[in-house]
């Protein structure tokens, strides 16, 4: 089963007959409620939130959420964060995907190099990784994030490759990986920092 949470109006109405009538209700948000329960199945999770509803829960709850991603849905051109709670510790998610292997070679680097042109301090991430504070953990996927919402794809390749390292059962980071992946770890010219997701 998948959830999706979002917040917005929406016009209730009766529908039925005399047998049976059902309450109706109807709006933008409401589909957007509904495509969100139907991307769950897309990013492997049992529950997803718009940022609307994120936004209205209190600090404690929101230090449990974090980003997925940020996409239009099927009748809407509004870009979304979309986000996904954390109910179980990161260091829990231990179970390899069937492509592990292939995800784990795609993301490496061949170089020294490569590392020093993305300006990332690896061994000051790889200790955060190893830490047992989890602030310091979701600073390491607030930074893939951003690189990721930014275009810096390189540089988001190594911070995937090192986190899936640490939590390979993160299907999150497996869902972003095979999205960047498919374009060979290239952002496309016309990146904005969002991309259509069609389920409907």
């Amino acid at each position: 089963m998948g959830f999706g949470l979002h917040t917005g109006w929406a016009i209730e109405g009766s529908i039925g007959s005399k047998v049976k009538v059902d309450a109706s209700y109807l709006s933008s948000h409401v589909n957007l409620a509904s495509r969100l329960e139907s991307a769950t199945k897309q990013y492997h999770v049992p529950l997803l939130m718009s940022d609307a509803f994120v936004s209205g829960l209190s600090g404690s709850i929101q230090s449990t959420c974090r980003r997925v991603d940020r996409v239009t849905f099927k009748g809407s051109t509004e870009p979304m964060t979309i986000y996904y709670q954390d109910i179980e510790p990161f260091h829990t998610l231990k179970k390899k995907p069937v492509n592990y292997g292939d995800i784990m070679t795609a993301t490496s680097w061949k170089t020294k190099e490569e590392i020093t042109e993305t300006g990332l301090d690896l061994t000051a991430i790889l200790q955060a990784l190893q830490s047992d504070k989890n602030l310091l953990i979701r600073d390491v996927y607030d930074v893939a994030f951003n690189a990721y919402l930014d275009g810096q794809w390189g540089k988001c390749k190594i911070l995937l490759h090192v986190w899936l390292e640490k939590f390979p059962g993160d299907t999150v980071m497996q869902v972003m990986v095979n999205y960047l992946m498919s374009h060979n770890f290239e952002s496309p010219v016309n990146w904005e920092g969002y991309h259509a997701l069609n389920s409907k």
